[in-house]
């Protein structure tokens, strides 16, 4: 049974691998299928302290959801031949089960050649000769009927692929080639299976459920080929399409691990303490501890739901939170720019806003040139036409902007503030998507560049 995966944007931050996980857990309680938490993107050592604290397994790294020719296989287990098989009893195989590609393999399962049914054919009819020796067709058939796989299977000119090879890429191949079938092995030459041309033509996309993002350039790589089922996310409506039409939650709330709590509460299916502390955290990390103007009073209602199941209380949990998972002092200058990183496109034009969380702003303030030239090469590399780095300090309602790139001027007009050294203080700025990303675009709007 092929896997259906509840994944969260790249850049993983809390609320995202919260509700990865939690809504894991209720689609695989509530309807059939094989469902697993997935992650974009490596967890920072902040995500990996808390699913450690909380016993939680990490979800499964999955960084492309491209169809790759492993996707094109079947569940059934690959039916194979010996090389000791003789051809009556690989005639019986062929038949019984309607094969006109068998592969040959040793005791481990190692993938040593291919026999066809042209093959086959061939093997008879060059035995036969021209019928001048049709007296001895008996002895002649017998002596063919013994023959083993070893001595008429085919080993060399061959096209093989591995499971992890793009399906694009493969295509290419089997169009360039006269083959019908194609064997498809590991990086040990263990044999998984055959595909065909046919298998293209019947594709198999992964099948993803979207959560706390609907925008292609915060989605896992590959999801243009993937088939979305569903989407949860509390941001703006982005541009990724979908084959057909979907279940797509979308709120203007703080978090989505609150949209996430709210299901389960509304279906009443259960929850565990443990569970109800990790969505808890989402909504603290997402809503700043309740301080960020994207909170809700949905937010604080269903984190009080939460209180009673996990035991925990919201603030004193926030603060525990907040202080054990913002120690970007241990992060390098590219791993706090890059940390918590969102692109936003419109047209031609991209820039990116990455966000920090700090109770130490003096201690950013040594390294923010450092911080502004690694920010400048960003842009260069990615062609940004700007990037924004806000270092929050929600204790003093706050954020610091440090700001780079060839537009970096327009924020400093969007916000009425002149550049310190690079950056600019916003008291009273705590949230990117609701008091940010407007404002550029605004502002970016008026310099006709989207």
């Amino acid at each position: 049974m092929k896997p259906i995966y509840v994944i969260g944007h790249k850049h993983p931050d809390i609320d995202c691998i919260a509700s990865a996980i939690a809504y894991k857990v209720y689609k695989q309680s509530t309807e059939k299928g094989l469902y697993l938490a997935a992650a974009a993107g490596e967890l920072n050592p902040e995500l990996k302290w808390l699913l450690d604290f909380l016993s939680f397994e990490h979800p499964q790294v999955v960084d492309d959801v491209g169809t790759k020719v492993g996707d094109l296989l079947d569940d059934e287990l690959p039916l194979y031949i010996s090389t000791d098989t003789t051809l009556v009893e690989l005639g019986n195989i062929m038949r019984k089960n309607e094969l006109k590609t068998v592969p040959v393999l040793d005791e481990k399962q190692r993938f040593l050649g291919l026999i066809t049914i042209g093959d086959v054919a061939m093997i008879y009819m060059d035995a036969l000769g021209s019928g001048r020796d049709i007296d001895r067709s008996p002895e002649i058939l017998k002596n063919l009927l013994d023959q083993k796989a070893s001595n008429i299977m085919k080993t060399r000119d061959l096209i093989l692929f591995e499971p992890d090879e793009r399906v694009d890429e493969a295509r290419k191949n089997m169009l360039a080639s006269r083959f019908r079938n194609y064997p498809v092995v590991d990086d040990e030459n263990r044999y998984l299976g055959m595909i065909s041309r046919y298998n293209l033509l019947q594709m198999k996309r992964k099948q993803i459920i979207l959560v706390d993002h609907n925008e292609k350039k915060q989605a896992v790589d590959g999801i243009e080929e993937a088939e979305i089922l569903e989407i949860i996310d509390h941001h703006r409506v982005g541009d990724l399409q979908t084959l057909y039409p979907i279940y797509f939650h979308n709120e203007p709330v703080g978090s989505t691990s609150t949209l996430v709590a709210e299901i389960f509460l509304l279906n009443q299916v259960y929850m565990s303490a443990n569970l109800a502390s990790l969505l808890l955290s989402g909504i603290m990390s997402d809503t700043m501890i309740f301080k960020s103007p994207t909170t809700t009073s949905k937010d604080k209602r269903i984190a009080q739901e939460l209180e009673h199941i996990s035991g925990l209380d919201s603030l004193t949990w926030g603060k525990k939170l907040y202080s054990e998972s913002n120690r970007v002092d241990k992060q390098s200058d590219e791993e706090v720019v890059s940390g918590d990183l969102k692109e936003y496109v419109s047209g031609d034009t991209t820039f990116a806003i990455s966000q920090v969380e700090t109770v130490d702003l003096a201690a950013f303030a040594e390294r923010r040139s450092s911080l502004l030239q690694t920010m400048e090469a960003m842009c260069e590399r990615k062609s940004y036409v700007l990037m924004c780095l806000m270092v929050t300090n929600i204790f003093e309602d706050g954020t610091e902007m440090i700001v780079a790139g060839k537009k970096s001027a327009l924020v400093e007009l969007a916000f009425k503030h002149e550049h310190l050294n690079g950056g600019i203080f916003l008291q009273g700025v705590l949230s990117r998507k609701k008091q940010v990303v407007p404002v550029i675009y605004q502002m970016l709007r008026q310099e006709n560049m989207i």
